[in-house]
């Protein structure tokens, strides 16, 4: 969780060279299977490393395989043989409702996972709930995102997303309660009423703010999968993909602490196996502009994206749709107001009307600083006073802000390793606690001031509203890290999550959901709506084993939004979701 960046990763970007790879096709048998190797991705893997020298397909070159856990050399001695129908590989928000849903089904499955426990980030998912919703309103809800992404959504799976989350929404709140760990909160703030006609209603709940809640919640729906005849391998990373002599996928090879174990997959193999942004290379190839960044995660090297590519299927067009948050440092209580804001050498970088969403871009240009996500965020004492007047912003009182103040509590819902938030009664004290040199803080406070002063923000634009000065006691930071949090772009896939190969035709048997498959957002930034990417996860995970097992979309036990709307609205009065 430290700040330190590797400087390897800014002399590598010097000399790097994106390799081509040789064109070649991956032979039927054993392919390179998923899941991560540990470890973070501070220093990239030298040019000589990696596998023995082989022709890959397409644009993949060894160094994509050097931090990996695949083998390319066919395993023929196994421990242990077994056979599903479905074999799911990973067991997160996508992996999970793959696993559980095949049961409802009535088929049989497993999981394996790399890690000892099923892993999750995130604390809820939202959903689009047709039954009260108006197809024109749901058109023109998708229009605005279609617009805030630039345009580049991937309509078939928006519409995926559009179609077919709400009832992934409810059905995982039926599985919340039957495991006893319910949401915390439920809202529907996000429901629009056109004015020119139409109606959008779209629920979300969270686990949190518990740290790790989601996590939680998936650790709890595994343990359900195996109550009800599922298998999960942990400790157990896919290490080969098993082709047919046609080319379907037919299973995996995982690999114990004892040995190879060979699952047969008679329906589909799942790939659920998270994003890539461990891995140095892949970075550099499809999302370059990210690699001076920190990563969020750890062990998203990309295996299930290899693994789909040496299968014949195809990367989803360049640059990815990333997320590069900072929702920890201060919560979200000043995450869209335009707090001033320092480099690490003091000076003002940007004009601070920028959405949290977006910062990264800003960042970007930080070249003189190690780690060009660290910022710092200043304001002071009378803020209550002075934010109002610069806009429509709202900021908390100081006691809701005690919380995330380390220093004056370690109260319930304090995660000390993320919260950054400081105060104190001079500007040299507030400096030596959050680590900024003083000097360097007071002449970018100086300036700034003098810009009130003058009344205009000739430096940034910054609107005269918004010039109020720093000078009341005691004073505020909120030190923030932006880091490289998920990417939502993954392997090709057709409108059922289907693997496609270069032609667009659906490779039999293997399918990619969550963060590894497609993603419906293809603008470069993420801009969607609170809780979409975790309900993209668990919509595509879930909808994508039913049409694997059924050929369709509707699942065999469906859950109705009028049996979870009470958590949400007061249902004597159907309109009140609308209400403002």
């Amino acid at each position: 969780m430290g700040r330190k960046t590797d400087l390897s990763r800014r002399d590598f970007l010097k000399g790097a060279a994106l390799g081509t790879g040789v064109v070649g096709a991956a032979s039927a048998g054993l392919l390179a299977g998923c899941t991560p190797s540990g470890g973070g991705s501070s220093t990239p893997p030298p040019p000589s490393e990696g596998p023995k020298a082989q022709s890959f397909p397409g644009i993949l070159d060894e160094n994509d395989f050097a931090d990996s856990l695949l083998e390319l050399d066919p395993i023929t001695d196994f421990i242990d043989e077994k056979t599903f129908d479905v074999v799911v590989i990973g067991a997160g928000t996508a992996g999970l409702p793959a696993l559980l849903t095949a049961l409802e089904e009535g088929a049989t499955a497993c999981c394996l996972q790399k890690e000892d426990s099923a892993i999750s980030q995130g604390n809820g998912c939202g959903a689009v709930i047709k039954e009260i919703s108006d197809e024109i309103g749901i058109q023109k809800w998708m229009q605005g995102y279609r617009a805030s992404n630039g345009y580049r959504m991937n309509m078939d799976l928006f519409q995926f997303f559009a179609d077919y989350s709400g009832e992934t929404l409810c059905w995982t709140d039926k599985i919340a309660e039957e495991i006893g760990f319910p949401a915390d909160s439920h809202s529907v703030s996000g429901s629009v009423e056109y004015a020119d006609g139409g109606r959008v209603a779209y629920a979300m709940h969270s686990f949190g703010p518990k740290p790790l809640s989601m996590k939680e919640l998936v650790e709890k729906m595994a343990d359900l999968a195996v109550s009800r005849g599922a298998e999960i391998f942990y400790k157990t990373p896919g290490v080969q993909l098993i082709q047919g002599d046609d080319g379907r996928a037919i299973g995996v090879v995982g690999k114990s602490e004892d040995g190879y174990i060979k699952l047969n997959a008679t329906k589909a193999v799942i790939v659920a196996t998270g994003d890539y942004q461990n891995n140095d290379s892949m970075i550099l190839k499809y999302i370059p502009d990210t690699f001076r960044f920190a990563r969020k995660q750890y062990n998203k090297t990309g295996e299930g994206h290899l693994m789909c590519m040496l299968a014949g299927g195809q990367m989803a067009r360049v640059g990815h749709c990333k997320q590069m948050h900072d929702m920890d440092s201060g919560g979200t209580f000043f995450a869209n107001i335009p707090l001033v804001a320092l480099d690490d050498n003091g000076r003002r970088f940007m004009n601070e009307n920028v959405p949290m969403t977006q910062w990264n871009n800003s960042l970007a240009n930080l070249y003189d600083q190690d780690d060009p996500g660290v910022f710092y965020r200043i304001y002071d004492g009378a803020y209550e006073e002075k934010i109002p007047t610069w806009g429509n912003f709202r900021p908390p009182a100081p006691k809701a802000m005690e919380n995330y103040i380390p220093e004056l509590t370690t109260g319930q819902g304090v995660h000390k390793a993320l919260i950054d938030t400081h105060r104190a009664d001079t500007l040299e004290e507030l400096a030596n606690i959050v680590g900024l040199d003083y000097n360097k803080m007071k002449a970018g406070i100086d300036r700034y001031n003098s810009l009130c002063d003058s009344g205009d923000d000739v430096d940034f634009g910054r609107p005269a509203a918004q010039m109020t000065k720093i000078d009341t006691p005691p004073f505020w930071c909120i030190k923030s890290w932006i880091r490289l949090t998920a990417i939502n772009a993954g392997i090709q896939v057709d409108e059922h999550y289907q693997v496609i190969d270069a032609d667009r035709k659906p490779i039999p048997g293997l399918f990619a959901v969550g963060t590894t498959g497609g993603g419906p957002c293809c603008g470069t930034d993420w801009t969607m709506g609170g809780g979409t990417s975790i309900g993209h996860c668990m919509t595509s995970g879930r909808y994508a084993t039913i049409f694997a097992l059924t050929g369709g979309l509707k699942p065999s036990k469906p859950v109705a939004w009028d049996e979870v709307a009470p958590l949400y609205i007061d249902v004597t009065d159907p309109n009140a979701v609308f209400a403002k």
